[in-house]
């Protein structure tokens, strides 16, 4: 059972104008936890990270809110690609309807829109502070669907198509400038077959970028993401002893 959800309307991208005959109303319920509370949840032999694994536990336990509040990062809102970067992607931008926050200690943080089946919509979470700055995994899932384990692989000249790839941010805001980022390669290495993929903007300089695509359905769907996030080096303002695993590659 979820958890209710207390509607707070998100006027500066509320759209006034009125959903076309033909529109399909979709949410995106997102989180993002320090590393240590997301791997809690991770049960089991992870495969290569592109989906094996299986982490019913994490979503029952948002839902329910019974993971600990020090465990949630607070400081990284979502939003919707604005026109420029959704071309780069080969999508549109999102109608956003209202936003709406978990009441507690747990909960999600969700977006509601209304959007044309068939059409892609990309979402952003930029971390606004400069500590735990490394999206090192991800859970995804759409509909009742189980919250599948992913990790960010970056991306080769001969890529295998995954749902979790890794980018230079860098290379991902200059498709802002009008470059067509999804044709030039974008399209060969993410797989959005199921509806929601995720394109991880590494930035050694300040804190990664998420960016959630998703392919619309042709019926109502909520979409699901959990980003764990891990300090990284010397840049990141808050330091710990352990050694940080090295980006992957695939």
């Amino acid at each position: 059972m979820r958890t209710h959800l207390r509607l707070v309307p998100l006027v500066a991208l509320l759209c006034l104008a009125p959903a076309s005959s033909g529109a399909v109303e979709y949410t995106l319920e997102v989180q993002n936890l320090r590393d240590a509370a997301f791997r809690y949840y991770v049960r089991g032999p992870v495969g290569q990270g592109v989906g094996e694994l299986l982490l019913p536990g994490l979503e029952r336990a948002i839902d329910a809110g019974t993971v600990s509040g020090g465990s949630f990062l607070y400081d990284r809102d979502t939003a919707p690609a604005g026109p420029d970067v959704a071309r780069a992607f080969d999508a549109v931008p999102a109608r956003v309807v209202a936003a709406s926050s978990g009441e507690g200690r747990g909960g999600w943080t969700a977006i509601r829109w209304y959007g044309e089946p068939g059409e892609r919509v990309v979402w952003v979470i930029r971390p606004a502070t400069t500590h735990w700055q490394q999206a090192s995994e991800l859970a995804l899932g759409e509909g009742e669907d189980d919250l599948r384990y992913f990790l960010p692989y970056d991306v080769t000249l001969s890529p295998t198509p995954a749902r979790v790839v890794a980018y230079p941010l860098a290379v991902l805001r200059q498709s802002e400038n009008g470059s067509p980022l999804w044709a030039t390669g974008l399209a060969r290495a993410l797989d959005v077959r199921s509806g929601l993929a995720a394109v991880v903007g590494v930035n050694h300089l300040a804190g990664d970028w998420v960016y959630l695509i998703i392919d619309q359905p042709t019926e109502p769907t909520t979409f699901k993401a959990v980003v764990g996030w891990a300090r990284r080096g010397p840049n990141d303002r808050i330091q710990e002893d352990r050694a940080l695993p090295l980006r992957f590659r695939r």
